[in-house]
C-alpha cells in the first residue's frame, strides 16, 4: 500500500507540473526555472513540443547522475518523467486557461510548485538541473543551493532574451512561488512545536498537560548553571494550533514557568509519557 501512494503520489504530481507548464506558463512566455524553463524556451524558439525538449534533457541528466541516486530514485524518476511528457503531450493542445498576470504567477507558481513537491515527497524528481547539481555538490563539494541558483539565475536571465525583461521578471516571482510550495508540501504539512517547559513544579505542570490536552511528555533530566540545583525538565512536541492552550494551562500551574518553543519541520510516530519516581527510576 505504501509503495501504491508513492506512486499515486507521483501520478497526481506530474499531471499538475504538466498542466502548470501547458495551461497556464508555456501559453503566456513564462517560465519557472531548470529544464522546464529551457524546454519552454525551445518551444518559442524552435517550435520543439515541450514534452521533447523535457525528455531530451532530463534523461540525459538521469543516466549521468543516477549512480548517486539508487536504484529506487531512478525508477520513480524515470517513472514520473514519463507520466509528465505524457501528461505535456496531451494537454500540449489545449488553450491557456488565463491570460491575467496575476493568476498566471499565482496559480501557475502554485500548481507546479505542488506538482513538484508531490513527486519530490514520493521520492523522485521532475527536473534534471537538482540531478546535476546533487552530482556536482559530490564531486566538487558544489553546495546544491548555490548550484541551483547560479544555473537558474542563468536560466531565467535567458527568458528576458527569448521573450520580454517584463516576462522574465513575471517568471522570477513564479520561481520564488515555485520553490516556497515545495518547501510547504515538503515541511508543512506535518510542522510541529518542539516545546520544552522549565517549572519549579514540572510534575504538577506535566499532570495538568495530561490531563487537559491529552499531549505526550517526556522529563529529560537538567541543572541550573548558576545554582546547580537537579530538576526535571518537561519536553512535548504539539502543533500550531493546540500551542496556544498549552502555555495557557502551563502558566496557570505555575505563572513563573519558563516556556522554549520552535518549528520542527517534520514529526511521526507517538511519544509515550515518561515518568521518574523520587529515586530517579522510571515507571509507567
Amino acid at each position: 500500500m505504501r509503495t501504491f501512494f508513492h506512486y499515486l503520489l507521483l501520478t497526481i504530481g506530474s499531471i499538475f507540473v504538466a498542466a502548470g507548464l501547458e495551461l497556464i506558463l508555456a501559453p503566456n512566455g513564462l517560465v519557472d526555472g531548470g529544464v522546464t524553463a529551457i524546454a519552454i524556451m525551445a518551444n518559442e524558439l524552435f517550435d520543439w513540443p515541450i514534452w521533447v525538449g523535457f525528455l531530451a534533457l532530463n534523461i540525459p541528466s538521469l543516466l549521468f547522475s543516477g549512480r548517486f541516486m539508487g536504484r529506487t530514485f531512478v525508477i520513480r524518476t524515470l517513472y514520473a518523467n514519463v507520466i509528465t511528457a505524457a501528461s505535456l503531450a496531451w494537454l500540449g493542445p489545449m488553450l491557456a486557461i488565463t491570460s491575467s498576470e496575476v493568476l498566471i504567477v499565482l496559480y501557475g507558481g502554485l500548481l507546479l510548485g505542488l506538482g513538484v513537491g508531490l513527486v519530490v515527497k514520493a521520492g523522485g524528481a521532475v527536473d534534471g538541473t537538482e540531478m546535476i547539481a546533487i552530482w556536482a555538490q559530490r564531486r566538487f563539494h558544489i553546495p546544491v543551493s548555490t548550484f541551483l541558483l547560479a544555473i537558474n539565475a542563468f536560466i531565467l536571465t535567458g527568458a528576458a532574451f527569448v521573450f520580454t525583461l517584463e516576462q522574465a521578471m513575471f517568471s522570477v516571482a513564479v520561481f520564488y512561488i515555485v520553490s516556497k510550495m515545495i518547501d510547504f508540501v515538503l515541511d508543512g504539512l506535518n510542522q510541529g512545536k518542539s516545546v520544552m517547559i522549565i517549572s519549579d513544579t514540572p510534575h504538577k505542570v506535566g499532570q495538568k498537560l495530561l490531563k487537559e490536552l491529552d499531549v505526550s511528555i517526556t522529563y529529560l533530566y537538567g541543572q541550573g548553571g548558576y545554582t546547580g540545583d537537579e530538576r526535571l525538565i518537561i519536553y512535548c512536541i504539539t502543533n500550531r494550533f493546540v500551542y496556544p492552550k498549552l502555555k495557557e494551562v502551563v502558566m496557570a500551574v505555575d505563572p513563573s514557568a519558563v516556556l522554549e518553543a520552535y518549528y520542527v519541520s517534520e514529526t511521526s510516530g507517538v511519544k509515550k509519557a515518561t515518568f521518574f519516581n523520587s529515586t530517579g527510576e522510571k515507571k509507567d
